[in-house]
């Protein structure tokens, strides 16, 4: 039954607002209007309809007054002049639905940001008095709108009881930000523009009237059958394995029966291993007919090295389990292995899916699987989790998954529902909170994970001591945003001075990276220069795995790079000549680069 209870976050986030933006009695609140809109949605609408909603539907769904407010009720002021208002939205975005209610005339100026490049102009004249503008989307997202005034010539402008408060006007000229909130700033200012002024807004606002997208559903609702099934290590790979699942609220207590495989003759519930696991329930109000569900996750402990066991999961008496599944611990010696890395997985997961497939098909010896951070596209709506797990559904239930978190993982900011659904070692730096940076080792090959969302300085300390303190002979690091990027545009010279000094002081031998969702392979590299050979350097890639693509700019850096094809990456590390051999392939499993490295 939709309850209000549905939409809690919705109202969360509506006081929290509020609270930032502090309600002025004198101007109907915006954000009482969007929650009593988002309500009746879901109170009025079938899960259907509110996949077909359109702005023109949200529109004719709205009463007088509620279009008044969400057209004129947010970013208000009092001019003393009659002005000539002019609103900057960004080149290639929707212009918010109420210029053209409001009469604005949209110009063939435009003002250029330096971060976030053309804002195509609107104006109107407005007498002296109040002016009311409306809010940036009904879709959200983007790139907040500007706002510039200037008034008659010859007169002095005078704006007062600007709405909300944040907001700050200041001289437009070059330099000046467009935003209170995020960089970028006046490059070129039209002539028109000279002695306007600049009415600041906060880019975090850009949500603030998102009435589409709010509520969705997923195609992959839970039940009492567990699903959802995840490997991971949060301890010891050698004697540990971490499984997690998911079911309904139904399954209130859950456990693991497993053995080792080859004790295996009939599979009941009385005569393997029982560990119980923790069940937590996991809430996401927007998500209509399956807002909440049960996550389960145990740690089996004291197990042999080296060995494969047969497990299964689901409710503790047994009564409700999944199909019989396979594991097998890590070495506690150096033996040969094989690992699989994966970048960008984020849209088509329907696609993506089959590439996992073939990737299975193909080498279902790997010993577990890298993720280089955007699992999904949208990190805090679970619909898009769901989708992930189900498409890669027979990889994550018998290969550890092991992950770094992407900026898309980060939607709204946080990592929140990342850092809820899976499991991965707390090992890391103590400035981060655990889970987001982590090490582990397998065999002979020490794998270091970094989160490039947050400031890089605060695990360089942490970074650099546990390479140091590791002697395994094969190093790799894996983390989201690249230190040699697909295209100059999206460089990231934060990352690649505090860490690229690092891996060169310890001979990183390969460093795992997403992002940029064009295929790139870098020579080997030290100090920023290229090197003749993967013993003198690091070799830097840049895959993706999803649909999404990019264009790519040739560097100096790049020895293989190609734009278009999806890919895994098949890691060997071989004790015979002491060698790695890295082989890329696309979806259809054709081999598309590889590269040997000798030690």
């Amino acid at each position: 039954m939709k309850t209000t209870r549905a939409l809690l976050l919705v109202f969360l986030t509506l006081v929290l607002a509020e609270t930032q933006f502090a309600h002025d009695k004198h101007h109907p609140s915006v954000y009482d209007a969007v929650a009593k809109i988002t309500q009746r949605m879901s109170n009025e609408l079938t899960p259907a309809e509110l996949k077909q909603l359109s702005e023109e539907k949200v529109l004719d769904l709205l009463t007088a007054e509620e279009r008044k407010i969400l057209s004129s009720g947010f970013l208000c002021f009092k001019s003393n002049r009659s002005v000539t208002v002019y609103v900057a939205v960004r080149a290639n975005e929707q212009p918010p639905f109420w210029l053209a209610e409001q009469k604005f005339s949209e110009t063939k100026l435009s003002v250029n940001n330096t971060v976030d490049g053309e804002y195509k102009l609107w104006r109107k004249k407005f007498d002296a008095g109040e002016i009311g503008l409306g809010v940036h989307s009904l879709y959200g997202g983007g790139r907040h709108y500007v706002v510039f005034v200037k008034p008659k010539s010859g007169t002095k402008l005078k704006i007062s009881d600007l709405y909300p408060g944040q907001h700050e006007a200041v001289e437009a000229k070059a330099g000046a930000k467009f935003y209170i909130d995020r960089d970028g700033a006046i490059e070129n200012l039209p002539t028109e523009l000279a002695g306007a002024t600049l009415i600041q807004t906060l880019n975090a606002n850009r949500d603030v009237g998102r009435l589409l997208g709010v509520l969705y559903t997923t195609r992959y609702p839970s039940t009492a059958q567990p699903d959802q099934i995840v490997l991971s290590w949060t301890e010891n790979p050698r004697t540990t394995q971490t499984i997690s699942w998911r079911s309904d609220t139904t399954i209130t207590s859950a456990a693991v029966f497993y053995q080792p495989k080859n004790e295996f003759k009939t599979f009941i519930p009385k005569n393997p291993q029982v560990v119980g696991a923790t069940t937590t329930r996991l809430e996401t109000p927007e998500l209509i007919g399956d807002r909440v569900v049960h996550r389960h996750h145990a740690t089996l402990r004291d197990l042999k090295p080296h060995t494969t066991y047969v497990y299964s999961v689901g409710s503790d008496d047994g009564t409700t389990i999944s199909d019989l599944l396979e594991f097998t611990t890590a070495p506690d010696n150096t033996i040969p292995f094989s690992f699989m890395y994966l970048g960008d997985a984020q849209n088509g997961l329907d696609r993506w899916g089959s590439l996992m497939k073939t990737a299975h098909r193909m080498r279902p010896d790997v010993a577990f699987i890298l993720m280089a951070g955007d699992q999904v596209n949208r990190g805090a709506q679970r619909d898009d989790w769901d989708d992930l797990f189900h498409n890669g559904a027979l990889n994550f239930a018998t290969k550890p998954l092991m992950t770094t978190i992407g900026n898309h993982e980060c939607q709204g900011g946080y990592p929140g529902l990342y850092l809820k659904i899976l499991n991965l070692p707390i090992n890391g730096p103590k400035e981060l909170e655990p889970e987001r940076a982590y090490s582990f080792e397998y065999g002979n090959a020490l794998f270091v994970v970094l989160d490039s969302n947050e400031d890089p300085n605060k695990q360089t300390r942490w970074l650099d001591s546990t390479l140091t303190f590791s002697s395994a002979t094969w190093k790799f690091a894996l983390f989201h945003h690249p230190i040699y990027s697909s295209k100059g545009s999206r460089d990231n010279p934060e990352l690649r001075n505090a860490w690229a000094p690092i891996f060169d002081k310890h001979h990183v031998d390969m460093v795992l990276q997403g992002h940029d969702h064009a295929y790139l392979r870098t020579h080997p590299m030290r100090d920023n220069k290229r090197v003749s050979s993967p013993k003198e350097g690091t070799v830097y890639v840049v895959s993706f795995s999803g649909m999404k693509m990019y264009d790519q700019q040739e560097a100096d850096y790049t020895a293989v790079g190609f734009t278009k094809t999806a890919t895994f990456q098949i890691l060997d590390i071989q004790l015979a000549g002491n060698r790695l051999l890295y082989r890329s392939y696309n979806a259809d499993g054709n081999l598309v680069d590889d590269l040997e490295i000798l030690k």
